[in-house]
């Protein structure tokens, strides 16, 4: 091996280690909920652990570099651990971000992890059992019968996320969910590509390229997220609001009207000064909750539009006109299920507008809502 490839494989393998440490500095903890930001961290963590491990065992593979056998042992131990490693918590990523009921709680939160506990129990007593792999006596590694089965196993959970990608992208209704859905599909792809050119390397590995593409491609989603979503609330933001709106109203018409509605909380400003801001942000959250699970029921968009404002769409079925008064009666029922037993009457005040001129601008559909909104506001208070 000549001296440009070592200079070459060495590039390679440090430039990915800085970016992971970059990404992992660049990565606050409000930029996902916490699941989310857990995993993502483990698997930046697992892969800058492949990244050093793999470094070692490439290069003493090549004798460039003299390691004692317990070392050496040690250093194919964790590589292969993190090998498998970050298949679990990409996979387990996808799981929190996606939402996967059956996965997050109860006998699905243990069952997804099974495997990686047994794989890792494989690798960790291998040195003594040979099972996965062992060090031959020129100290280069051989694998050992239940090496190929443990990567094609944990490959599942690869092939896990890409269904659970695949069918989240069949159902996306926003541009941005088919973006984020695809962009995660395309992810597995592309790893099963390399571990494919990966297998015909016989010293050297081009999995740490494959693993930071994932890890880059989560980054900038979690990023644009960010930019589209509000922190507190985890609803879409004004931002998203205003670009959404603008282009739903370009499709209305007559027999495809939409109903836009502005709400906000009754008594909000003596909520904060009663019970303290922690109890008002409290507030904000179970109303974004239930304003999330009364769109979802008519497939519609919830956005916080500001403060205590919140902004909603939703369309009639095409040709079919429906009763607006319906979402905002599932709303109220939301909120009071959600409530509980607060020492304070939750609810909200919602106005609404029907869209079906498509010249007519976002701003006036908004302000004739809003006048709406303070007429039953005057009643509420009169």
């Amino acid at each position: 091996m000549n001296n440009d490839v070592i200079f070459a494989f060495s590039v390679f393998q440090l430039t990915f280690l800085f970016l992971d440490v970059f990404i992992l500095l660049r990565t606050s903890r409000d930029i996902a909920r916490k699941s989310e930001y857990v995993w993502f961290r483990v698997l930046i963590f697992t892969h800058l652990v492949y990244l050093i491990c793999n470094s070692f065992w490439s290069l003493a593979e090549y004798d460039i570099l003299k390691i004692s056998r317990p070392v050496l042992t040690v250093i194919c131990t964790f590589s292969l651990l993190a090998v498998t490693n970050c298949s679990t918590s990409f996979f387990l990523f996808v799981v929190e971000r996606l939402k996967v009921k059956r996965l997050i709680s109860g006998v699905g939160l243990w069952f997804r992890q099974i495997p990686a506990f047994i794989f890792s129990a494989l690798i960790v007593t291998s040195p003594w059992t040979g099972w996965v792999f062992r060090l031959n006596q020129d100290q280069h590694i051989e694998y050992g019968g239940m090496y190929l089965p443990i990567m094609i196993l944990s490959s599942l959970y690869l092939l896990g996320v890409a269904v659970v990608a695949a069918v989240n992208l069949f159902r996306a209704r926003t541009t941005f969910l088919r973006k984020a859905n695809g962009a995660l599909l395309g992810s597995v792809l592309g790893i099963f590509l390399f571990v494919f050119v990966d297998g015909m390397m016989v010293k050297a590995s081009i999995l740490p390229a494959a693993v930071f593409a994932v890890i880059l491609i989560i980054f900038i989603t979690l990023q644009e997220s960010n930019i589209n979503s509000d922190v507190l609330t985890g609803m879409n933001n004004r931002r998203k609001a205003e670009e959404y709106l603008t282009e739903a109203l370009s499709g209305v018409s007559e027999t495809f009207p939409m109903y836009l509605y502005i709400g906000d909380i009754n008594g909000f400003k003596g909520i904060n000064d009663t019970y303290g801001h922690i109890e008002g942000d409290d507030a904000l959250i179970i109303c974004g909750n239930a304003l999330k699970l009364a769109t979802e029921r008519v497939d519609g968009f919830a956005a916080r539009f500001g403060g205590d404002e919140f902004l909603i769409a939703w369309r009639p079925e095409k040709g079919k006109d429906t009763d607006p008064e319906i979402f905002i009666r599932d709303l109220d029922r939301q909120i009071e299920e959600l409530s509980g037993d607060k020492p304070y009457k939750l609810g909200m005040s919602v106005g609404f507008v029907r869209c079906a001129d498509p010249k007519t601008t976002l701003n006036a559909y908004i302000v004739e809502a809003d006048e709406m909104l303070y007429r039953k506001k005057a009643l509420i208070y009169s």
